[in-house]
């Protein structure tokens, strides 16, 4: 998984995108008008996320925010305003185009398509417009992380913007032989260094977002597009030539993404001793 940039635009920014909008309603004056407490949560949110106290922060704004009096009114800002149209939505396109080649930064392989709320909108309507709270995601990670705020440490979401995982490989992948051929069981092996609660993050991230279902659903196709290529190699220079070959492939995408599921499976595909001796005319 490859972090995307935090983001330049402040919540400013998109009370600006979206003035024209709230001009035509009713209440949009008002909202507008609180434009300088919201900086004063984007700041706190700053300050908590670089100092690891973010879900600290939440959980002490939780109760307060989701009885806030204008929440379907951030809602509907965000919804439509920047959502739905231009200038606003130049800000949510912007926010999508940070994603590192596209690709959802909380499962490392499927585009993103949609933008996700760190702190669900729904209980934190003071973060709904805050790009810092606006993380680019895949439609399968966006819906399946819980709308629920963690209430303990280790199973407090990542993220992208203020959490690091280290340029260490974690996530590896078994090759195995399977009914219908070649499969793959993915899981994740956190440094031994890592302080504990950090382990146990990862572990519940990995688990949450069901990598490891998703990332052997993925494996086939991966698969076929190298069988030929596999095969020919093995037939004219032995396993150890096509071992030596995948590891090269390997170590390259290791420098491009330690822990991306094509590193995973290359490094898994390099180890496995049936895979390479024959085993990848079955896939």
């Amino acid at each position: 998984m490859l972090w995307p940039p935090r983001p330049e635009i402040t919540v400013r920014d998109v009370l600006e995108a979206c003035t024209k909008w709230l001009g035509t309603q009713d209440w949009g004056t008002a909202l507008l008008a609180r434009l300088p407490e919201l900086i004063t949560m984007e700041e706190r949110y700053r300050t908590a996320g670089d100092a690891g106290k973010l879900l600290a922060l939440l959980l002490s704004e939780a109760d307060t925010q989701k009885k806030d009096f204008d929440k379907e009114h951030l809602h509907a800002a965000y919804d439509t305003a920047l959502v739905d149209r231009a200038p606003g939505r130049k800000i949510y396109d912007a926010l999508l185009a940070s994603a590192v080649h596209d690709l959802c930064p909380l499962c490392g392989y499927q585009p993103v398509s949609q933008i996700d709320h760190h702190a669900p909108k729904a209980t934190f309507p003071l973060l709904a417009l805050t790009p810092l709270n606006l993380v680019p995601a895949c439609g399968p990670c966006n819906q399946g992380k819980s709308n629920k705020l963690a209430t303990e440490a280790t199973k407090e979401a990542f993220h992208p913007y203020f959490d690091t995982l280290e340029d260490e490989r974690w996530l590896f992948a078994e090759v195995h032989k399977a009914e219908d051929g070649v499969a793959a069981t993915y899981s994740v092996r956190p440094p031994a260094h890592w302080p504990e609660v950090k382990t146990q993050r990862l572990q519940y991230h990995f688990t949450s977002h069901k990598l490891g279902h998703r990332y052997s659903k993925a494996t086939s196709s991966r698969l076929a597009n190298r069988r030929r290529r596999d095969i020919r190699l093995l037939s004219s220079a032995g396993p150890e030539e096509l071992r030596a070959s995948i590891a090269e492939e390997a170590a390259s995408a290791e420098e491009a993404n330690p822990n991306s599921f094509d590193t995973a499976l290359l490094y898994g595909l390099a180890t496995c001793d049936w895979y390479l001796h024959g085993g990848v005319k079955d896939s």
